[in-house]
């Protein structure tokens, strides 16, 4: 999985600087939640709380670890993700030790 844009349209300036945030975060430090060693729901339930502080905060992009393992969560949070009305767009890490294991997402501008 490399993006996965959300199902409405997005303006292109909202589209690019989406995209220039996840790259920011990429290179640079951004909140980050671990989620190793939760269970689904424990997890989906962190991340929610996670997402809306961090969107209340004006965060632009957040990173999600998740781990690889057997898939379960990793699927469960990329699924979650795409639903959450915060998330404008996720992508996978790029660098090739945390593909699979983390997910970075671009979250919604409270205005």
């Amino acid at each position: 999985m490399s993006k996965t844009k959300r199902p409405q349209k997005l303006s292109d300036k909202a589209q690019k600087d989406a995209e220039a945030a996840i790259f920011a975060a990429e290179l640079g430090s951004v909140p980050e939640i671990d989620l190793h060693g939760q269970t689904v729901n424990q997890a989906l339930s962190m991340l929610d709380g996670f997402l809306n502080h961090e969107c209340l905060q004006g965060t632009e992009a957040v990173k999600i670890i998740h781990g690889r393992g057997t898939g379960a969560l990793q699927k469960a949070v990329r699924l979650f993700l795409q639903d959450h009305p915060l998330v404008v767009i996720l992508k996978d890490a790029s660098s090739m030790s945390q593909q699979g294991g983390v997910t970075y997402a671009a979250l919604e501008r409270v205005k």
